[in-house]
């Protein structure tokens, strides 16, 4: 929104009868709420106008006076205040935030399972997260790098998601969100195979993840194969997490949404013929399909928690992984989501009613404090794997060719193995 206002005087001049002073005051405003950004201009001018011999002559001096006067005023919302400044603590925090809900998802589906076929709720969660991103989708239709990124994490993350509902039918919750901090072994060992150098402090961290896992298991029910399926899905996350990390530091933030939608739409359509093949066809003819049975199937679906799982534990979540990892390693994310099975143990307690034995709060204990070990200390020497890599890519750009023959023959290595090896997604 732009206002001008402009106003003039008269006034004689003591001097002579026949002089008059001009005075003009200019005054501009712009306001653009959006971004919160108000501009003042005013701008004074001064003019003579006198009399001599029948002439009139004018005399202009806006030079003189003040040209104008400028001031932006820039006012931030409560929230922006409360949260710091560094961008790798905002993706901290973001990541802690998701570990919350990441756990309340285990218990909420380990419930809905009780009288719910998981084929069915998977399918309908995911098309409900999927839904949302059709727009973004078909936008970015003719983006081939997206498409591939999308599909390819989609295919690493529906593997997890099937893996888990299939562990949930059998295994505890609680345990079940503690076997899935395998992630915290296997994204650092992969990082080291494929050229990363990982701190000490955060093998540290593993360390004392890894101890937990194993009180975690001595206590409670034995171990059956839904702890097999937690694992595996535990390794695909892992992938996944390691590939997110590679993928939101090589892509445009504003293909963020399409990606996502790829992704998801990968892990409904999957979730979609996983319902299909596993329904009893026999079963299906003799149903009678009618708007009656319909809508009682309507009625009795739990909503609310596809809904709940759809909306929030998968596009959200999906969406701060992918903005969060920007500034936080692989590895630190692992460590992060070590809180997950602490959140998810609680929610088991109050809303399931599951009980340890003292080993399986010793272990939480020790995977509460890996966790804080990376998150407190730090995991990657304060400084983020993507400001390193723009760092280093500034200073080649900067050198000239003759340089860059010289660093081609250095033994210091530019390119890592790791980064000819996630060539091969694109």
């Amino acid at each position: 929104m732009s206002t001008c206002v402009s106003s003039s005087w008269n006034m004689p001049m003591d001097n002579s009868a026949d002089a008059v002073s001009k005075v003009q005051c200019y005054f501009h405003q712009y306001s653009c709420p959006y971004k919160r950004i108000t501009t003042h201009l005013t701008i004074f001018s001064t003019s003579k106008s006198f009399t001599i011999n029948g002439k009139i002559h004018r005399q202009t001096n806006a030079a003189a006076e003040n040209k104008g006067h400028v001031s932006i005023t820039v006012k931030k919302p409560l929230w922006e205040k409360l949260l710091p400044r560094s961008k790798k603590l905002r993706s901290i925090i973001l990541l802690n935030a998701i570990a919350v809900i990441y756990a309340s998802d285990i218990a909420v589906i380990k419930e809905v399972e009780a009288f719910t076929d998981p084929a069915y709720f998977s399918a309908v969660r995911f098309a409900v997260s999927a839904i949302p991103f059709l727009p973004f989708i078909f936008q970015a239709r003719n983006d081939t790098q997206t498409r591939n990124s999308g599909l390819e994490l989609g295919l690493w993350i529906s593997l997890g998601y099937l893996s888990e509902a299939l562990g949930l039918l059998t295994a505890d919750a609680g345990r079940a969100s503690f076997i899935s901090l395998i992630t915290v072994i296997i994204i650092p060992m992969l990082e080291s195979m494929l050229g990363e150098i990982v701190p000490a402090r955060t093998w540290f961290g593993v360390l004392m993840s890894v101890l937990g896992i194993s009180m975690l298991e001595c206590s409670g029910s034995p171990p059956n194969i839904g702890d097999l399926f937690n694992f595996i899905s535990a390794i695909f996350f892992g992938i996944h997490t390691l590939r997110t990390e590679h993928i939101s530091r090589t892509i445009r933030k504003e293909n963020f949404l399409a990606l996502l939608g790829y992704e998801v739409g990968v892990v409904a359509l999957i979730s979609t013929i996983w319902c299909l093949t596993t329904a009893n066809l026999d079963e299906i003819r003799e149903i009678s399909w009618t708007w009656a049975r319909f809508s009682d199937w309507m009625l009795e679906f739990p909503w609310v928690p596809a809904l709940y799982t759809g909306v929030f534990s998968t596009g959200f979540c999906l969406w701060a992984e992918v903005a969060a990892m920007r500034e936080v390693s692989a590895t630190e994310t692992a460590v992060i989501y070590g809180l997950e099975p602490l959140w998810g143990a609680g929610f088991a307690w109050f809303l399931l009613g599951e009980r340890w034995e003292l080993a399986g709060w010793i272990g939480a204990a020790l995977i509460l404090g890996g966790s804080l070990t990376v998150q407190m200390v730090g995991g990657s020497g304060g400084e983020s794997a993507g400001d390193g890599n723009r760092k280093e890519n500034k200073s080649l750009i900067k050198k000239s060719s003759h340089e860059k023959e010289k660093l081609s023959a250095s033994p210091v290595r530019v390119t890592s193995f790791r980064d000819n090896l996630m060539d091969i997604f694109k």
